[in-house]
């Protein structure tokens, strides 16, 4: 059996009053790569917090490799784990090489700062990541790929057995993400321990040696891609009917979401555009299509769940390709879409650069001739991936229209 580099035993942590994790037991081994999957609000991002140091569980306990991350010293405990977050907004003009070398200061000391060994440990790492042609470059003035990239480096340069990726690959192309999985599963190969959050069902399951489901803060199921990611496990957790079949290539589960039957209408109430990402906008579009509203939706990412369900419904639509940016021409179109709209519906999608260019469009119909509904969901800036822009957008779009707490309450606050 492999060594245990990540134990979380009975751990229960949140935000003061609010719970986010209950009672979660959660193993990682040396040469495993683990994907933790649920829906937004499930707990996904806090167990990673509480893995990686820095939320304190109120109950239960934690090892890496055997420690205690919260018994031992904040340099001592990066030797032990590190972290890729989803994106970073860099704060000054840093070389991707400085950049690199923060990762090395879990081994600096008061009598010594970066050496030689520390520079040759940066360039191995930007190597791995392939980034060694970008060193002298400042980090602000790369895509959003390549930073992500440098990010892995930078995580790589510590050196530590354990590591955790919180949705690494949000908005990125497809070359970019199959490159850092890629990386990521060398790293496992080489007896790494890698625990990463995933939104794609897909991803998960090509990528990872087992799948750990969580909803509600608690786990729900656990095993490999096969035996977790089902269509019952779908419906309970997501609320989709879902299709899910072995891989023609890799035999591994591949999620199809199909609509339930559309029942007789009787009537065709207004137009309703939906904007969604990331499977947000999959509930809305059922639930208006299905209470008669004619809807549309956009701008979606052609392979995102949304887009799929769109289709099934044969819903008018906006799609660019997958990780692509919402560009002019299609911001012009959905724009068309959203004015013809009696009502625009924003749903509680995470935002970051590929598809903040929505919330733009949505903020210049609003208060014309088209309402606005936003679904409040998982609160603006615990899904705002933009350095502050898309939590902007949200307010001022709230202030020009209303906002539901569930989508079941989207035709009631439409006045139908």
């Amino acid at each position: 059996m492999a060594e245990e580099l990540l134990r979380l035993e009975g751990v229960t942590a949140g935000y003061g009053r609010r719970l986010a994790l209950r009672a979660v037991d959660l193993s990682v081994g040396a040469g495993e790569v683990v994907g933790l999957i649920g829906p937004n609000g499930s707990g996904k991002t806090t167990l990673v917090r509480v893995a990686s140091r820095t939320l304190r569980p109120s109950a239960g306990s934690v090892r890496v490799a055997g420690r205690d991350p919260y018994e031992v010293p904040a340099r001592a405990a990066a030797r032990l784990v590190a972290v890729v977050p989803q994106e970073v907004a860099p704060a000054f003009d840093y070389s991707v090489l400085e950049v690199i070398l923060m990762g090395r200061e879990a081994y600096a000391t008061s009598w010594r700062r970066s050496g030689a060994q520390d520079l040759v440990r940066a360039r191995e790492a930007a190597e791995t990541a392939r980034v060694h042609h970008l060193t002298d470059r400042p980090l602000d003035g790369l895509s959003g790929g390549e930073r992500q990239r440098v990010l892995l480096a930078q995580a790589l340069a510590q050196d530590a057995p354990l590591m955790l990726l919180d949705e690494p690959t949000t908005h990125l192309d497809i070359r970019h993400v199959v490159g850092i999985l890629d990386a990521v599963r060398g790293l496992a190969h080489r007896g790494r321990a890698i625990l990463a959050i995933f939104h794609d069902l897909n991803l998960a399951a090509a990528y990872c040696d087992r799948i750990v489901a969580l909803s509600d803060g608690r786990v729900v199921s656990e095993g490999r891609p096969g035996a977790v990611i089902t269509p019952d496990l779908l419906r309970e957790v997501y609320g989709v009917d879902a299709e899910v079949r072995p891989h023609d290539l890799t035999g591994r589960p591949w999620v199809s979401v199909r609509p339930p039957p559309s029942p007789p209408r009787t009537a065709v109430l207004p137009r309703a555009h939906v904007v969604g990402g990331a499977g947000r906008g999959a509930a809305a579009m059922r639930a208006l299509a299905e209470a008669g509203f004619e809807v549309t939706a956009g701008v979606l990412h052609a392979t995102d769940t949304d887009a799929m369900v769109a289709e099934r419904l044969n819903l008018e639509r906006i799609v660019v390709p997958p990780f692509s940016e919402v560009d002019p021409d299609a911001r012009e179109k959905v724009q068309d879409l959203m004015a013809a709209a009696s009502f625009v519906v924003v749903c509680d999608a995470p935002y970051g650069p590929g598809n903040v260019g929505n919330l733009r469009a949505v903020l210049a119909v609003a208060g014309r001739s088209t309402e606005v509904v936003l679904v409040k969901g998982t609160p603006i800036g615990e899904r705002d991936f933009t350095g502050g822009e898309a939590s902007d957008l949200w307010e001022r779009i709230a202030a020009r229209g209303r906002v539901v707490a569930r989508i079941e309450d989207l035709p009631a606050a439409m006045g139908y």
